[in-house]
């Protein structure tokens, strides 16, 4: 305590103080570490490798075309062409409205098997038929053949 004059048990006390509060603040500082900093990724450019040796290029590329080809079969599939003119908008709501009568009337059709004879089928049910339906000369000229051949059959 020779260096300052005047100086008291006060000072050293606070001197002490210090040391220790500079020793806690020690412990705490990050060492700098001696290993080389971690390189930067290189900039990504349309010529870096993405995977498979693609460049990014290739992949965007085919990407794009893919998507592309979808798009296109979509389209043909689906036909979503707009009209462009009036007459073709009009023109498509003719075939709409005549497409939509034409499956009116379809559905009034009676069936195939109603329209016509299915071999195998009873003769009553053919009698039956005959009888409701409109006869033709054939078909009267057959049953009265028939009825003849009967009277004949009944008289002997």
């Amino acid at each position: 305590m020779a260096g300052w004059p005047g100086a008291g048990p006060l000072c050293v006390l606070g001197g002490a103080a210090l040391g220790v509060c500079l020793a806690g603040v020690a412990g705490q500082l990050v060492e700098p570490s001696t290993a080389p900093p971690k390189p930067k990724p290189p900039p990504l450019t349309k010529e870096t490798v993405v995977f498979w040796d693609m460049r990014l290029w290739h992949v965007v590329g085919i990407f794009s075309l893919f998507v592309l080809s979808i798009i296109i079969t979509l389209c043909c599939v689906f036909n979503c062409r707009v009209p462009r003119t009036r007459k073709e908008i009009e023109a498509r709501y003719l075939q709409r409205k005549a497409a939509k009568m034409y499956t009116d009337k379809l559905e009034t059709v009676p069936p195939l098997n109603e329209l016509t004879e299915v071999p195998g089928e009873d003769k009553k049910k053919k009698k039956k038929k005959k009888k409701d339906s409109v006869d033709t000369v054939a078909i009267k000229v057959e049953e009265d053949e028939k009825n003849e051949a009967k009277k004949k059959k009944g008289e002997k």
